[in-house]
């Protein structure tokens, strides 16, 4: 019996060859973004298996769209975030959940993450307009003059698959390194050092942001936490936009508290161009590329379909499946 998959972007020609000589097939949406509605429910009426991106939202009326008796078995997921996907709703419909493994993207989100901050610190941009611009008339000692990052101090916030890489990254720059996390780490290298968020916040000139968007985390870094950053500091979100108030942020930016930020998310994508955050000098935004590496997009529509064609197959995944109560936060409890 044939297993039909639709993944909601184009499929690639050797990956789907492949599925089709293992008896399966699939169908990648190749029409107008951003893919109509009517479409998704379509496919979810009709597909043994769905796989979407960050920027379909599969909410409970979408997933109610599956017939109790009809053929969809999974919902899959081209990202390692499910906070587009109802959970619960998919739990009481009897669906699967499939995600990409952190793994997969953690190298390239965590060098992006590198770039960034390099690129927000020495204010690269800037200098890279001004040049275009025009404005570059004669040497001068204080233009486009940025901060070193060596002795500087990185907090993590959040150390999974990528933070954990971030950190070793800011290691070898240099820099004295500390994170939070839930729960406590234990047998860590001398010189990284966990502490509860407020203290990280405190002592971080450079905040760079790796948790999930959960109910617990979303709008964690707020006014009240921007101004526990040191007076200059800069913030690094490769994470999800909603962990951060984009307002406060702009604020804080504003205000003259921020040096800068580097931005990947924000918390409504595509972000409109005009945004402030978008058009504002001391950002440098980037629409969601993280993991934008061909081979890495290739081993993640890869990871999702197998996953997909195991369970559909019988198979345990290689991956647990995500249950309706993934919850992965931080510790908010404020610094004693």
């Amino acid at each position: 019996m044939t297993r039909r998959i639709f993944v909601t972007r184009p499929v690639p020609d050797h990956i789907a060859c492949s599925l089709r000589a293992r008896g399966a097939s699939v169908e990648g949406y190749d029409g107008t973004l951003p893919m109509p509605r009517a479409d998704l429910e379509r496919a979810v009426r009709t597909f043994d298996a769905v796989i979407v991106t960050i920027s379909e939202r599969v909410d409970a009326d979408l997933i109610s769209q599956a017939p109790a008796d009809g053929p969809l078995r999974v919902l899959g997921t081209l990202s390692t975030g499910t906070d587009h996907i109802d959970l619960g709703a998919a739990a009481r419909q009897g669906l699967q959940v499939r995600r990409v493994p952190p793994a997969i993207t953690s190298v390239a989100t965590a060098e992006l993450t590198l770039a960034l901050t390099l690129v927000t610190a020495r204010r690269l941009i800037e200098a890279w307009n001004d040049l275009r611009a025009g404005s570059w008339t004669s040497w001068m000692p204080y233009q486009w003059t940025g901060g070193l990052l060596a002795g500087r101090s990185l907090g993590v916030l959040g150390l999974g698959a990528i933070g954990g890489l971030v950190a070793g990254y800011g290691h070898a720059l240099g820099m004295r390194v500390r994170f939070t996390a839930r729960s406590p780490r234990e047998e860590l290298p001398p010189w990284l050092e966990q502490v509860p968020l407020d203290s990280l916040l405190a002592a971080s000139d450079v905040l760079s942001v790796h948790v999930p968007l959960t109910g617990e985390t979303a709008g964690l870094i707020g006014e009240r936490e921007l101004d526990l950053l040191p007076r200059g500091a800069l913030l690094i979100n490769t994470s999800r936009g909603g962990v951060v108030d984009e307002d406060a942020l702009l604020a804080a930016l504003d205000g003259g508290r921020l040096g800068g930020a580097g931005l990947d998310v924000f918390g409504r994508e595509p972000v409109d161009p005009r945004h402030p955050l978008v058009r504002h000098p001391r950002v440098v935004a980037l629409p969601h590329i993280g993991s934008a590496t061909t081979s890495t997009r290739d081993d993640m529509m890869r990871s999702a379909v197998e996953s997909t064609l195991r369970v559909l197959d019988g198979l345990s995944p290689a991956e647990e499946t995500v249950p309706p109560g993934f919850d992965r936060t931080v510790d908010r409890r404020p610094a004693r």
